[in-house]
Parts: C-alpha cells; structure tokens; sequence
C-alpha cells in the first residue's frame, strides 16, 4: 500500500479515537465506577489498594485504575483524562493487528485487516470507553499473536512477550487474561500433534518472568487483606461471574452472535464466505493451514468460552475481532472488490435502513436524543448501499466505499448520539446542582438509582437510603451479588427525619419515597430526572 494510503488511515484513526472525549461524560454504572475509583486512588494516595465510596474495592486488578489514575495526574479530573489511556490502547491494539499481519501475511493484508478493525463498530466504541476492555485486548492479543509468531519462526525469544502480555493481562483483569489464551494455545498445540514445541517455548523462565510482573500485587493484597480480598476478587468477581448470571434476562443461546455480527459491522456480512472458502477448495474439502486453524480456535474458544459463562457482557467476547480482522482482512486483500456480492450490498443499504428507521422511531416516542444530522446521515448511508446494491457500480471502489461509509457512521454518532446519550446516562448535572446549591454539605441522602458519576464530579458523600424491610437484603454479603453494594447507605425514615438533611430523590421513585419516608420536606430543587428535598 502506498505511504498516502496509510498515512490517511492512521489520521482517521487519531480522528475517530480521541475526537469528542472530552464531551463524553462519565456515565452510569460501568464507567463511574472506574473514574470513581482512579480518582479516589490519586485524593488518597494509595496506589495499591483500590477503594470507592472510601471502601476497599475487588473487582478488577490494578492496571487499569493505575492507567485511568496517570490519565487524571496528567490531565486532571476530567472526561478526556479518564478515556485518555482507553484510546491510546485501541490505537497500540490497531498497530499490533497491523504490525501482526505484516508478520503473518504482508502489506496489503496489514491494511486491510487494519481497516476491518478501525471501521468495525465495536472497536471504536470499547476504545472510547473508561473500561477495561481497549487494554485486555492489546495485552490478550499480544500473548496470542506473539505465541504464533514464536511457533513459526526460528525467534524463540517471542516468547518472552508472551509471558510478558499474560502477565499484564492478568493485571488488568484478574486469572482469565493467562487461562483462555493457555486454554487456546493448548488446544492448538492438541490439535496440530506440535507437543514437541513445549521444549522451545522457555517454559521455566516465562514462567519465572510471568510471576515477576503479574504475582506482586495480589501477593500484596493477599498479605494486605486476606481473605477479603481473596473472596471478593476470586470469588465474587470471578467465580460467581462464571457460575451465576448478574443479568438473567441476557442468558440466553444467540446472545453473542447478535453481538458479533453488530461488533464487526459492516464487515460481518463477509463471515460466511470467509471461512467458507477455507475449508472448501475447487469443489473439495480441505485442512486449512496451520495459521488459519490458529485463527480459527482463536476467535472459536473465546466465543464458545463466554457463551457458555453465567454472566455475559457485550465486550467479553471482543478479544475475537483480532482474529476476526485478520481473517476478514487476508479475505479481502487475495479477493478484492469481488467478494462484494449485491446480496452483501442489499444486506448493507438495508442494515443502515432499519437503523435509521429504529432511530426515527426512538425520536418519534421520545426515547433518545437523537439529533437531526445523525437522521440525515443514516437516511443518505442506506440510499447509498441500496444505490450500490441495485446498480452495482464500480467495484474498484467498493472496499473504499463502505469503509468510508462506516468511518463517517461513527464519527457521526459521537456528536449526535453519544455525547447527548452520555448526558442522559450521567450524574453530572446534578452533581454540579449539588456543588452550587449546597457547597458546605459533605454528605446528601439519595433515594432510587445510585449514580455513581455524580460522586464522581461533585466530590460528596451519597448516602443511599432505603427503607428499613429492604435493607437486610442490600447489605453486602460474600458469593453474592450483593457484594457490590459497597456505597454507604442508611434507613429512609431516619434519615429524611434529621433537620436540614437534604435528600436527592429519583422523579420514577418519587412515590416510593412518599410512602415510606413518613415525614414533611420541602422542595428545594429539580434537575432532569431528580428531585431535591430538604428537612
């Protein structure tokens, strides 16, 4: 590929990860619990021991709270500094697959499967997100491609990246980042009979150099904290996660596969013919080559793997796209402009038609703040596949073509969907109410939803209130999601009593609060979806 083509794509690249994160509040409850407990790490000083609400905190490892805590150390309490660390990471993850497929395949490969990733929809939303997900891709990917490249080449000394990248995924969140990609290199080495490659792979000094970089810190927590920290993080956080769903309602057989086919839009339309041609040849079955079956188990067992977890979460399954882009990508580099078939055209125009009929709808009934410019885009992206569809233009440019459809598709989607999104989804508005209204009060009862995010922008203690027949149920307790209840809270009625307390009350659980705070308070305030009383 020539140097203009790339060094257009690595502008887009800076443009679509880093434009609009200063405009992305925090939002509820993934990210502010992050921000929350970064910026709680950098007020007290402890580096080591994450807290929230001023209370030890297990949920992930350290990594990425130290990242998000750097980011605010360098660029203050800001949402541009807590999303700082999540873009740069996608952007090393982007040159990783690039560098990775240079490796494996070659040039126009690297850029195609570059473009695959950088344009799929997943990617630019995890890489914008206070999450840990953008950095456990890096490091998984890392240990992965770097264990392929050591197995197929006489560089044994790969193999000390691999160690390296276990160990910081470990780091960053919690025994998965060195289990699934073993369980994966296991299985490889099972199925290609390569059991001889075990003496080449520097087992006892990986090893040693894994436990240098990952074991420090949870020896320091085990020695710190014991048994809390053991049946938290182990426990609940890990154990509980794979064996009890935190969200029954998304337990369900198709739950990834509608999120895979979303995640690589608007390239997982090719999947099917994809791996088709891999394993069918001139009308005749084959073995793919060793390279494509590693590919293959890669992006197969982290699938089958969170599928068949209790508890599933939309990025768990996005370590896949790394396999996933360079499959796709070495697809569309030997094929070209022909593998785009007026059915897969069709099936484009008509993706970004339902779309935009569904956002009509949402702004119709008033559900989201969507505005005009993004309905217009949507409304011009699905003519312009269904034009390509039926006329079937100039194929030389299709790849261009759809890739650009999709980079204006989510730089669009930051200004008019996201950021209006991320302010209904945030509690800084009435975190800065608080701030300006009650600047002397440290501490304010809340009763409904606890918004995290708005500890986070107004500095304030909130008090979770409940009533007395629902507290017993709330307390925190080991093996149970209840242990996550880590904020403070108190009894409603006692609360609401105390002269001149002041209560932020939730507008959907305004009759609730009625019911069971049994006492007079007046109206001092109102913002958005939040009422302020006082005694």
């Amino acid at each position: 590929m020539s140097r203009k083509s790339w060094t257009v794509f690595w502008l887009a690249a800076l443009l679509l990860l880093f434009v609009f994160n200063g405009s992305l509040l925090i939002t509820d409850s993934v990210e502010s619990n992050y921000a929350l407990t970064a910026k709680e790490m950098v007020v007290s000083g402890d580096w080591l021991s994450p807290q929230i609400y001023g209370q030890y905190w297990f949920d992930k490892p350290v990594f990425f709270y130290w990242l998000t805590a750097l980011g605010f150390k360098i660029f203050g309490f800001t949402e541009f500094a807590a999303r700082f660390f999540p873009s740069c990471f996608g952007l090393a993850g982007l040159g990783l697959l690039i560098w990775g497929a240079k490796k494996l395949f070659d040039d126009k490969t690297a850029f195609y499967s570059g473009l695959v990733l950088l344009t799929s929809v997943e990617f630019f939303l995890i890489s914008k997100s206070v999450i840990t997900d953008a950095i456990l891709f890096f490091f998984f990917s890392a240990v992965l491609l770097f264990f392929y490249l050591g197995y197929s080449t006489p560089q044994k000394k790969y193999y000390y990246v691999m160690y390296a990248g276990a160990a910081l995924a470990t780091l960053t969140k919690g025994p998965i980042g060195f289990l699934l990609p073993g369980l994966i290199i296991f299985l490889f080495l099972a199925v290609t009979k390569s059991w001889q490659e075990l003496k080449q792979m520097k087992l006892c000094s990986g090893t040693l150099l894994f436990l240098i970089i990952g074991l420090p810190w949870y020896l320091a927590m085990i020695s710190l904290h014991g048994d809390a920290f053991t049946k938290t993080f182990l426990g609940t956080h890990n154990l509980l996660r794979a064996t009890v769903s935190e969200h029954p309602r998304d337990n369900v057989i198709y739950y990834y596969t509608l999120v895979n086919i979303l995640a690589l839009f608007p390239w997982s339309g090719f999947l099917p013919q994809c791996l088709w041609q891999k394993f069918r040849k001139q009308g005749s079955w084959q073995r793919p080559d060793d390279l494509t079956v590693f590919l293959l188990l890669w992006a197969a067992i982290v699938f089958v793997f969170f599928q068949n977890m209790a508890t599933k979460y939309i990025t768990y399954t996005y370590p896949l796209l790394f396999p996933a882009a360079l499959l796709l990508g070495r697809y569309l580099a030997v094929k070209g402009s022909r593998v785009f078939s007026r059915g897969y055209l069709l099936f484009h125009g008509l993706f970004y038609a339902v779309l935009a009929g569904a956002v009509y709808w949402c702004r119709f009934k008033g559900i989201a703040p969507v505005q005009d410019e993004f309905l217009v885009l949507l409304t011009a992206l699905a003519g312009l596949g269904l034009v390509y569809a039926v006329k079937s233009c100039n194929k030389k440019y299709l790849t261009a073509a759809v890739a650009a459809m999709a980079l204006f598709f989510n730089l669009a989607l930051i200004p008019t969907v996201a950021v209006p999104l991320s302010g209904l989804r945030s509690g800084k508005q009435l975190a800065l109410q608080l701030q300006n209204k009650y600047p002397e009060k440290a501490e304010i009862g809340l009763y409904g939803e606890y918004p995290t995010s708005a500890v986070f922008y107004s500095g304030k203690k909130l008090v979770k209130l409940l009533p007395q027949d629902e507290i017993e149920g709330f307390k925190p307790k080991a093996f149970s999601w209840s242990s996550k209840n880590v904020m403070p809270y108190a009894e409603l009625k006692s609360y609401a009593g105390v002269k001149d307390n002041v209560v932020v009350v939730q507008r959907k659980a305004l009759q609730g609060f009625m019911d069971n705070a049994d006492t007079y308070l007046l109206l001092a305030g109102e913002n958005k979806g939040w009422y302020i009383v006082q005694g």
